[in-house]
């Protein structure tokens, strides 16, 4: 499968799996049915789906399961230099809101609705 869309994560951690919250794909990418597929390949190609599910602590079919689907839109934003933003973010970055106008893309949202920083419960 091409590997197609992007994960949005906290604070710019994006080599963190514990950090990613959504993923995003082109609403004209992908069908509605597709969505959780490209999901999985994208995560399996970026981190290795034995990877991401040790570090998130559940597996790549119940996090999708439990996510959530929605269609927003993506607008790209501007950072500027000496900002925090900046300095987190550098030029720029891809924000999902529910508007549409100048500059946005129609794309799916997949939520992903775990809590990655729960406690590991031991047996």
């Amino acid at each position: 499968m091409k590997i197609i869309g992007q994960l949005y994560c906290t604070d710019g951690c994006v080599n963190s799996a514990r950090d990613q919250t959504q993923y995003v794909v082109g609403f004209n990418e992908v069908g509605k049915n597709q969505v959780k597929k490209s999901c999985m390949a994208y995560i399996d190609d970026y981190f290795g789906e034995k990877n991401f599910e040790e570090e998130r602590g559940i597996s790549l079919k119940e996090l999708l399961n439990s996510s959530e689907l929605s269609i927003s839109y993506e607008r790209y934003v501007p950072c500027k230099k000496g900002s925090d933003d900046y300095d987190c973010w550098g030029n720029g970055r891809f924000m999902t809101g529910y508007s549409s106008g100048k500059g946005a893309k129609k794309v799916w949202v997949l939520l992903f609705k775990d809590d990655p920083y729960k406690e590991a419960q031991h047996g």
